[in-house]
């Protein structure tokens, strides 16, 4: 979420400039979702030159980067941030399919070739979905749900709705998490509240976190200033969960955090699913 909030005269001139809406377009709230939160680079890349372990896959219009788990090892369903696109995060997909997880990193509608217009509702239905198919998509049931920045809302929402009841997640990874989008609107930009302000459907992960129990790890840097350290600290005092982890970073930014707090991942990793 490095471009996390567009200048509002940009927004806000291009709603004007667009003149009288016909009936079937989107309301007022949710061109201001789009032009306010999602920074998705449309570029489409060929997996295989990250990792020769990777394939993309076509599934329902979006598209997913799919590596296979070693035998006995889940799959990590990443959800990625709002900047960039799956090329961007190609090191971290290594990472895990290094250690012997499958991954499955969705692109979202408008990202990396995946078509459709994003919106809240659009991902989040997309994403319970495929999670509910990562099963037969890769041969494991176990899934470890990995949300950055954005996609840990939707990370999030996965494990606390039904998709995660009928399937709960063996760990659920959080990078840079922010209590809700409203939240992080008003903590960044307050200019911007009265756009969002009614939108409790906006990742409201400080509700969802009361729900998930699986094992939770929390990473973020203390000079993040794209998502403030004080949510992922709030998130870790709520979550129910027996074993959870907060990888407080004290020289860590918004990204740097990822490889500053990679020991102890691994370590989190190896004490849940072994080598």
């Amino acid at each position: 979420m490095n471009k996390f909030f567009l200048p509002i005269l940009l927004a806000l001139t291009f709603l004007v400039a667009s003149g009288p809406q016909p009936v079937r377009a989107e309301s007022l709230a949710t061109q201001m979702e789009r032009r306010i939160f999602y920074q998705f680079s449309e570029k489409r890349r060929n997996p295989a030159r990250t990792d020769e372990r990777l394939q993309e896959v076509i599934y329902k219009g979006l598209v997913l980067w799919v590596g296979k788990p070693k035998r006995g090892k889940p799959t990590v369903m990443y959800l990625p941030g709002s900047g960039g696109n799956l090329h961007s995060r190609g090191h971290k997909f290594r990472w895990f399919l290094n250690k012997g997880y499958g991954v499955v990193a969705m692109a979202y509608p408008g990202m990396a070739g995946s078509k459709g217009r994003p919106s809240r509702q659009k991902i989040q239905s997309l994403a319970n979905q495929l999670y509910r198919d990562i099963p037969k998509m890769t041969g494991s049931k176990q899934i470890v749900l990995m949300g950055e920045s954005l996609g840990t809302g939707v990370a999030l929402a996965i494990a606390a709705g039904k998709p995660g009841r009928a399937n709960p997640p063996s760990a659920v990874i959080l990078q840079a998490p922010y209590t809700s989008l409203v939240d992080l609107t008003a903590a960044k930009n307050p200019a911007l509240l009265p756009f969002v302000a009614g939108r409790d459907d906006l990742w409201p992960s400080k509700r969802a976190i009361q729900k998930v129990k699986a094992p939770t790890f929390i990473m973020h840097g203390k000079k993040d200033k794209t998502v403030p350290f004080r949510m992922g600290e709030r998130l870790f005092k709520l979550s129910p969960a027996k074993n959870k982890y907060l990888a407080a970073r004290k020289n860590s930014g918004h990204t740097s955090v990822w490889r500053n707090s990679l020991k102890p991942l691994k370590q989190w990793l190896l004490d849940l699913h072994g080598k």
